[in-house]
């Protein structure tokens, strides 16, 4: 099957609050649409307002690519990448730190399990 779509006819589903437990500025909420999935990997579109929350990425890998907005990733040692249109980021498994968003940020992803085949929750 094929899957084609712009990004002024995606229908995005209803916005859901990142956990307050990870939430230490700001009322983030993401909305993701899931284009592909099979044997653990995922395909999709997400996108995410602004604030600012934690993330630990375990037990799989994730490329993602920035279509919108601005912000960075900030790893737990301090380092950052932006996230602006073009950038591509590849998150390893273990990767942990947290999510800085300015301005709403939408990104494409493929998440790869590491072992057991099924994804962690991206994001």
């Amino acid at each position: 099957m094929t899957t084609s779509l712009s990004f002024d006819e995606i229908l995005w589903p209803a916005a859901t609050a990142v956990p307050a437990d990870r939430v230490s500025t700001g009322s983030p909420e993401t909305s993701t649409l899931v284009l592909h999935s099979e044997n653990g990997t995922e395909a999709g579109l997400w996108r995410v307002t602004p604030g600012e929350f934690s993330t630990i990425h375990r037990g799989y890998t994730e490329i993602i690519v920035i279509h919108d907005g601005d912000g960075e990733l900030v790893h737990d040692d301090g380092s950052a990448l932006p996230l602006r249109p073009g950038a591509i980021i590849v998150l390893e498994d273990g990767w942990s730190g947290r999510w800085v968003i300015r301005q709403t940020v939408t990104k494409s992803y493929t998440i790869v399990p590491q072992s057991d085949g099924r994804p962690a929750r991206h994001g």
